[in-house]
């Protein structure tokens, strides 16, 4: 197996220090919780104005990359850097197949999700999977291979589900379709009031 220097440096300096190891570990552990609850945060605050257009392109995207990942895990064999050089990782990995890595590809596709949900956020939303990136690259859970893997499934599927074609119907916020149906249901139309 060729030597993945890129993998190679960042673990280099990931080792460094103390300080250094603990900022992989987070980077590689943790951010990508950090990274989801701010994406539920932003779905919330969006939820007046979420449209089912959204909604289902973020399911798509998700869920498209996640089958595409599980395909591709059983095709692309690439053991993890530890198991390879014989050292062990900065943090406690999983000892099996590496490609792809599941933690930068929910990270990426949170990012990528941010297209529809807050373009203002989506700078932050992919620093932090830069970050995600290298903590896994860092703590020798991760070739590279196994992270622009990730990345690129990522960004093909995301491709993909923009230029879906979907109902414009499928345009208009999901709040307000539930309280018009709710409305219907109860023979009141929006253009009854109470006083």
């Amino acid at each position: 197996m060729q030597q993945d220097l890129i993998q190679q440096s960042v673990e280099s300096v990931a080792a460094a220090s103390g300080v250094t190891v603990a900022i992989a570990i987070v980077f590689a552990a943790v951010l990508v919780f950090v990274l989801a609850g701010g994406w539920l945060l932003i779905a919330f605050n969006r939820r007046k104005t979420l449209t089912l257009a959204t909604a289902v392109r973020c399911m798509l995207l998700f869920a498209c990359a996640y089958t595409i990942a599980r395909v591709l895990d059983h095709l692309i064999l690439d053991p993890r850097p530890y198991i390879v050089e014989h050292v062990a990782p900065l943090m406690p990995v999983a000892s099996d197949n590496g490609f792809p890595s599941d933690h930068v590809l929910l990270a990426a596709a949170l990012t990528a999700s941010m297209w529809w949900l807050s373009r203002r956020a989506l700078p932050l939303f992919a620093l932090g999977t830069l970050c995600v990136l290298l903590g896994r690259l860092g703590v020798g859970a991760h070739h590279t291979l196994d992270v622009l893997g990730s990345i690129a499934i990522d960004t093909v599927v995301a491709i993909a589900v923009t230029f879906l074609p979907l109902p414009q119907a499928w345009q208009q916020p999901l709040l307000a379709t539930a309280a018009d149906a709710w409305d219907h249901l109860h023979g009141l139309s929006s253009k009854d009031t109470v006083s």
